[in-house]
C-alpha cells in the first residue's frame, strides 16, 4: 500500500538527525586516539561499524553527500580491518578532516560537490595503500573479525530531570545510611534480650530451689533472696533500657519508611516520566495516511487531531499504532462514502474523521476516534452472525447494542470480498485483542447515516496500575481496578436462584453471579456464612457479579509480564510481587468476563454462543543496526497491515526468533555481533526456524554478495537505494 512519502520523509529526517548525532559523536570521541598511534582492532572495528550505520541512514533519507562519504571511507576503513592496507599516520588528521565535513553536513551545510568529490578521492588513496610485509604477515583470516563491544542505546534525559535523578541518588544514599543505623540498634536490642534471657536461664536453678522451699514450709534462704532481688533490679533496669531503644526504632523506622514512600512515589514519577511521550508522536503522522487511503479508494477524507498536551507510555504508544491503523482503514473503507453519494445524503464530498483525546483518571485515558459516514448496517451485521453461526436465527431484528460488539468477532465481515484496504474480517478481532493485552477495552457506537464511534480505554502506564486484590479459598488474585464496576458486601439472602442460576438483584437488574473459584477451575471450599462478597464486571444490562471469598482492598502494583509458555493464557494478564514477597497473578478482565458468561453457577456451559479465536495476524522481524531504516522498514510494514517487532543487531534477533513466533525475517546483513549471513544460516539449521522465509535488504550490492546470500539460504535478496516501497513489499507478500 503506498505511503504519504512526504510525511514519512520528514519523520525520517528527524529519526536521521537523531541518530547521526549520537554516531558521529562516538567518533568523535574514538578519532582523536588514532593521532597518538596505530588504532587497536577493536577501535577500527568500533568507527568501520558507525560509518556503516551512518551510511545506511543517510541512504534511508536520501543523503546523498552524506551517504557518498561514508562509502568511501568505510571502505577505506574495510581494507583497514581486514590488513589489505596499512595505517598511517596522516590518516588520522584525514579521518579527522572527514568527520567535520559529515559534521557540517548533519548540521545543514550545503556540501559543494566539488569539496565531497575530493574527499572521497582522498579516503579512496588511503584505501590503496598497501601494507608492509611486517604488517602483513601476521593478519588474521579473513574469517575471524575482533571482538567488539557492543553500542548501547541511549535516553535522552532533559538537565531537570537529571538533577531530579541525582537527588533521588543522594536520598536513597542517605536513606542507606539510616538503614545502617536502624540495622545497628536493632543488634544491640537483640544483645540485649539475649543477655537478659541468658541470666534467666542462669537463675532457673536459684528459682527451683526457692520454690521446694516455700512448698515445704521452710523459710526461704536469704542470700537467695537478696540474689534474686538483684537480679530483678538489674533486668528491670535494662528492660527500662530497651524499652527507649524500641520506641527510638519504632520512630526512626517509621520516619525512614515514610520518607522512602515519597522518595519511591517521586522516583517512580521520574521514570514514567522518561518513558512517557506526547501522543502527538504517534498521531501526527495520522493525516497524511487518511489522505493517502481515501484516495487508493476514489475517496475524499481528512482527519482532524486534538490539540493535546496529553503524555503516554512509550510502549502503550507503540502497542497503539497498529489498532489505529486498522480502525482507520476500516473507517475510510466501510464508513466514508464516495463524494456523490455524500453530496446526495446532504453532507459535504470530503468525509471527517477526528481524534479526541481526555484522561478521565490518574491511570487511564480514552482516544475517542470518530467518523461522519454512513455508520453500520446492523441489519448486515445480524446477517452475516446469522450465517456464520454467531447467532441464531432470529425472528426480527435484534437491538444495537446486541448487535454492534459482534463487529469484534474473528471473521465477521459485511463485505462479500476484500477489497485494496480490507479484508476479511480479521482486523477488528486484532484489534479488540492487542487492547486487551494492553489492559484495555474498546466500545463502539454507531447511528445509521451519521457515522460511527469508537471508544479506545487505555492505561497512561504499561507497568503500573491499580489492581482489587481477592481471596479464593487460599489462593490471592489481582483484578485490574478500572474493570471492577463496583465492590459489594451483602448478606447471603441477597442471592436468589432463578432458573438454576444463582442472581443478585441490584439497582433494579437481576444480575447472573459467577463463583471466581469455578471459573478458574481451583479449589476452594464453597461461600458460607452470612455475608457474600463480590464485585461487579461489565457495563449497564451486560454486568456480571463475581464471588470471591474475600474482598481485600486495592493498591497500586507493578505487573510483571509472564513467560513464553504462559504468555497469553486465558484469563490471565500477567503477575506482581507483593509487599510481604508473594506472587499474585493478576488476571486478564476481558476475558474472565467472557469466561463467565460461558458457565452457570454450577459450573456447566451455558447457551451463549463462543466466537472462533481470531486468526493471527502476520509478524515480521526487522533487523537493521540504523534505526532510521528500521522505522522506514517498519513504517511500510505496519501500514500494510502487517505487526513489526524490531531488532537492532543479529543476536538479539536471533533471540527474539527463539522466544517469539514470526511469519518471516528481514534483515540487514552488515551487522554488529551477528551479521546477516551469519544470522541466516543460523536460522537454517535450527530444525524450528528452518522454513522460516528471509529477505536481506543490505548496500552489498555485488555479484558475490548476493549469490552468498542466496547460499546461506536468503529467500530474498534486495539492495537497499531509498524508498523503493514497491520492491519491498511485493517480495514481502510473495512471501507470506
Amino acid at each position: 500500500m503506498p505511503l504519504d512519502r512526504q510525511a514519512l520523509m520528514q519523520r525520517l529526517l528527524a529519526s536521521f538527525q537523531e541518530e547521526a548525532a549520537e554516531r558521529l559523536a562516538v567518533l568523535d570521541s574514538e578519532l582523536p586516539a588514532w593521532q597518538r598511534g596505530a588504532p587497536t582492532p577493536a577501535s577500527v572495528e568500533t568507527v568501520f561499524r558507525e560509518v556503516h550505520s551512518l551510511k545506511g541512514a543517510a541512504r534511508a533519507v536520501g543523503l546523498l553527500e552524506i551517504e557518498q562519504i561514508c562509502h568511501a571511507w568505510e571502505a577505506c576503513l574495510l581494507a583497514l580491518r581486514q590488513g589489505e592496507a596499512t595505517f598511517q599516520p596522516e590518516q588520522a588528521a584525514l579521518f579527522l578532516q572527514t568527520l567535520q565535513l559529515l559534521k557540517r553536513a548533519h548540521g545543514g551545510d550545503t556540501l559543494p560537490p566539488e569539496q565531497v568529490k575530493q574527499a572521497c578521492a582522498a579516503l579512496t588513496l588511503a584505501a590503496a595503500t598497501p601494507p608492509t610485509a611486517s604488517q602483513a604477515s601476521p593478519a588474521a583470516p579473513a574469517t575471524q573479525r575482533p571482538t567488539t563491544r557492543p553500542r548501547g542505546q541511549t535516553v535522552r534525559v532533559r538537565a531537570e530531570q537529571f538533577e531530579q535523578f541525582a537527588y533521588h541518588s543522594e536520598a536513597l544514599r542517605q536513606a542507606r545510611l539510616q538503614m545502617a543505623e536502624l540495622n545497628r540498634r536493632n543488634l544491640g536490642l537483640q544483645a540485649d534480650f539475649q543477655r537478659l534471657w541468658q541470666r534467666r536461664l542462669r537463675h532457673e536453678g536459684l528459682l527451683g530451689r526457692l520454690r521446694k522451699q516455700l512448698d515445704a514450709g521452710q523459710p526461704p534462704d536469704p542470700a537467695a533472696v537478696r540474689q534474686l532481688l538483684d537480679w530483678q533490679d538489674w533486668s528491670q533496669d535494662l528492660l527500662n533500657t530497651m524499652h527507649g531503644q524500641g520506641q527510638t526504632l519504632r520512630q526512626s523506622s517509621s520516619q525512614l519508611n515514610h520518607e522512602l514512600g515519597n522518595l519511591s512515589e517521586a522516583h517512580t514519577r521520574s521514570v514514567d516520566a522518561l518513558l512517557q511521550l506526547p501522543c502527538r508522536s504517534l498521531l501526527d503522522e495520522l493525516p497524511a495516511l487518511v489522505s493517502d487511503l481515501a484516495a487508493q479508494t476514489g475517496k475524499q477524507a481528512s482527519l482532524s487531531l486534538p490539540d493535546t498536551e496529553l503524555r503516554v507510555d512509550k510502549r502503550v504508544l507503540d502497542a497503539l499504532r497498529t489498532p489505529l491503523l486498522h480502525l482507520l482503514r476500516n473507517a475510510i473503507d466501510h464508513g466514508i462514502e464516495l463524494p456523490l453519494e455524500r453530496r446526495q445524503a446532504g453532507k459535504p464530498p470530503e468525509g471527517r474523521l477526528s481524534i479526541e483525546l481526555s484522561q478521565h483518571s490518574a491511570s487511564h485515558f480514552t482516544l475517542l476516534l470518530e467518523d461522519d459516514g454512513a455508520g453500520i448496517d446492523t441489519a448486515r451485521v445480524q446477517a452475516r452472525a446469522e450465517q456464520s453461526g454467531l447467532l441464531p436465527a432470529q425472528d426480527g431484528p435484534l437491538p444495537s447494542a446486541q448487535l454492534l460488539p459482534l463487529i469484534f468477532a474473528a471473521g465477521l465481515s459485511t463485505r462479500q470480498s476484500a477489497s485494496v484496504l480490507s479484508g476479511r474480517g480479521e482486523g477488528l478481532a486484532i484489534v479488540r485483542a492487542a487492547l486487551e493485552q494492553l489492559g484495555g477495552d474498546i466500545d463502539v457506537a454507531s447511528t445509521p447515516g451519521q457515522g460511527c464511534r469508537f471508544i479506545l480505554h487505555l492505561p497512561l502506564n504499561r507497568s503500573s496500575f491499580r489492581v482489587v486484590l481477592v481471596q479464593v479459598g487460599e489462593h490471592r488474585f489481582a483484578v485490574p481496578a478500572n474493570a471492577v464496576r463496583r465492590n459489594l458486601r451483602l448478606p447471603a439472602s441477597a442471592l436468589q436462584q432463578r432458573e438454576g442460576d444463582s442472581t443478585l438483584q441490584f439497582d433494579g437488574l437481576y444480575l447472573p453471579v459467577r463463583q471466581l473459584a469455578e471459573v478458574l477451575k481451583v479449589d476452594a471450599p464453597p461461600p458460607s456464612g452470612t455475608q457474600r462478597q463480590l464485585f461487579l464486571l461489565g457495563e449497564g444490562m451486560q454486568q456480571i457479579a463475581v464471588e470471591v471469598d474475600q474482598l481485600l482492598g486495592d493498591q497500586e502494583i507493578t505487573l510483571r509480564a509472564l513467560g513464553k509458555p504462559l504468555r497469553r493464557l486465558r484469563n490471565l494478564l500477567g503477575a506482581t510481587v507483593l509487599g510481604d514477597g508473594s506472587v499474585v497473578p493478576v488476571l486478564h478482565p476481558q476475558d474472565l468476563y467472557r469466561s463467565c458468561l460461558q458457565r452457570r453457577a454450577n459450573g456447566q456451559p451455558t447457551a451463549v454462543a463462543r466466537a472462533p479465536s481470531a486468526r493471527r495476524q502476520a509478524r515480521i522481524l526487522v533487523v537493521d543496526d540504523s534505526f532510521t531504516a528500521r522505522g522506514l522498514l517498519r513504517a511500510l510494514l505496519e501500514t500494510a497491515g502487517y505487526a513489526v517487532q524490531t531488532a537492532n543487531d543479529g543476536l538479539e534477533a536471533w533471540n527474539a526468533l527463539r522466544q517469539g513466533q514470526f511469519d518471516l525475517l528481514v534483515s540487514d546483513i552488515e551487522m554488529p555481533r551477528l551479521d546477516g549471513f551469519a544470522l541466516t544460516e543460523q536460522l537454517r539449521r535450527d530444525p524450528t526456524l528452518a522454513a522460516l522465509p528471509v529477505v536481506l535488504i543490505t548496500a552489498l550490492h555485488r555479484d558475490e554478495d548476493r549469490a552468498r546470500g542466496l547460499e546461506v539460504g536468503a529467500n530474498a535478496y534486495l539492495v537497499k537505494g531509498g524508498l523503493e516501497t514497491d520492491t519491498v513489499l511485493s517480495a514481502v507478500q510473495r512471501l507470506l
